[in-house]
């Protein structure tokens, strides 16, 4: 075994980067006139991380015509053929040098050989706590390990295939549904704290009209005012999460329902959009989500789009009947409340009370309930509209045109619709598991 081969885990050496820059430079100069991308992989390649003294190099060559003659100036600069694949294509070599060694992998540019060891590099610098694991590997299998350097890497396979597995899903359609439940329940959440602040300022409102002092009354305004503040704030937060929940449903849609693959621009663009963490969260698999198994095809799209709906029909028209009891409730509690001020209470009473009302009246309208109800009753309706549709397009054979109006037609109702109430879902889902399963049984299928 050679002696950049000895098997020790070090500390991580300020100076590697610095090495490995210089040599980067001299090895453009070996194989000029070929072009090619050098990287720094490997753990040396990640601040603070320990690893082998030795530093790892990822040349891409842009034309692979050229990587015998390559690896020939590399030799004449110092390194030695230690492997060569046709399958990936690849070339290893190594230099004894005397302060670092380097390990040098000649690839294809765009090679996923390449790919990967980037990738890795890259999950391991962005992820603290997962680097700290492959450390401690590494140290458990250097000990158990010290001269076999087959077994070392064997032990360090898995490891880095998961990695390189959880990586590959990063755009993959279980992260998108994570993603979309995170975003919509923050927005979820962002909504239930703008209705508690502008209950806050109702609420303070309300008490204000029983003190005359004016240093309490000044206080008053200045909590209203602050409120006011926090309302637009979580207002925002709100639209931003509703937004990013949104455009991930769409993805979903088209993802599992037409195997869309979108640009690698665009799927940057559309997980840049997500801010609410998945990390502490089960990730959500495809075929939880959906009961379809159809192949992907324009009947798919159709059946995943008529579930959705039907669950959304569900939870927007309970959602309504729950602010109708509601607002049916506070109108009986409002009417008893004048009717027992007028028949009982003094008139100064009486007027402080009508006050207290308006602040009531002034916090149903701000909060815009009565529309809130109107919007969830809207959506329902329009969204059996939809269901009408679909089963419109599976007697015509599902035709491309009228399934990709029918997507763009129910995403627009679904992000027109205000969120479900909180705690819809969990009261109504035993209900409408049972009743979907039911359906299923003797429904079509493509």
């Amino acid at each position: 075994m050679a002696a950049h081969d000895t098997l020790r885990i070090v500390a991580h050496d300020e100076q590697w980067a610095q090495r490995c820059a210089d040599e980067a430079e001299a090895i453009r100069v070996a194989i000029t006139p070929a072009r090619a991308f050098i990287d720094h992989v490997g753990s040396t390649a990640i601040h603070g991380l320990r690893g082998k003294p030795v530093i790892d190099l990822l040349v891409s060559l842009l034309d692979w015509s050229e990587a015998p003659r390559v690896a020939e100036a590399l030799k004449a600069a110092g390194y030695i053929e230690e492997e060569s694949c046709d399958h990936p294509p690849r070339v290893f070599l190594v230099k004894a040098d005397p302060v670092t060694p380097f390990h040098l992998h000649l690839v294809p540019n765009g090679s996923p050989w390449g790919r990967d060891m980037i990738v890795f590099r890259d999950e391991l610098s962005g992820d603290p706590a997962l680097a700290s694991r492959y450390v401690t590997l590494k140290e458990r299998l250097a000990k158990a390990f010290p001269i076999d350097v087959n077994a070392y890497t064997e032990g360090k396979s898995s490891f880095v295939a998961e990695v390189l597995r959880r990586a590959a899903g990063s755009f993959g359609i279980d992260r998108l549904l994570t993603h979309q439940r995170a975003e919509l329940n923050h927005a979820q959440t962002y909504q239930n704290l703008a209705l508690a602040s502008q209950f806050g300022i109702a609420a303070v409102a309300a008490i204000s009209v029983y003190s005359s002092d004016n240093a309490t009354l000044l206080n008053f305004a200045l909590i209203g005012f602050g409120l006011g503040a926090l309302w637009l704030w979580m207002g925002s937060k709100q639209r931003k999460h509703r937004s990013a929940g949104d455009q991930a449903r769409r993805a979903v849609l088209l993802t599992s329902g037409l195997n869309a693959r979108f640009s690698a621009e665009q799927r940057l663009r559309i997980f840049d959009q997500f801010t609410a963490p998945i990390e502490n969260r089960p990730m959500a698999r495809e075929e939880n989500y959906f009961a379809s198994r159809a192949e992907p095809s324009y009947c798919r799209l159709a059946e995943l789009i008529e579930e959705s709906a039907y669950w959304t029909r569900d939870l927007q028209r309970a959602s309504a009947q729950a602010m109708r009891l509601v607002l049916v409730g506070v109108a009986l509690l409002m009417g008893f409340t004048l009717w027992h001020a007028m028949s009982s209470m003094s008139t100064d009473t009486q007027v402080s009370l009508a006050r207290v009302l308006v602040a009531a009246l002034v916090f149903l309208v701000s909060s815009d309930t009565v529309g809130a109800m109107i919007s969830h009753k809207a959506a329902a309706d329009a969204i059996d509209d939809v269901l009408q549709r679909v089963e419109s397009a599976a007697a015509r054979g599902y035709p491309e045109q009228d399934l990709l109006l029918l997507l763009v037609d129910y995403n627009a109702i679904v992000e027109g619709a205000p969120v479900a109430l909180p705690g819809i879902y969990q009261l109504r889902r035993g209900k409408l598991t049972r009743r979907w399963r039911a359906y299923l049984e003797n429904k079509r299928t493509c």
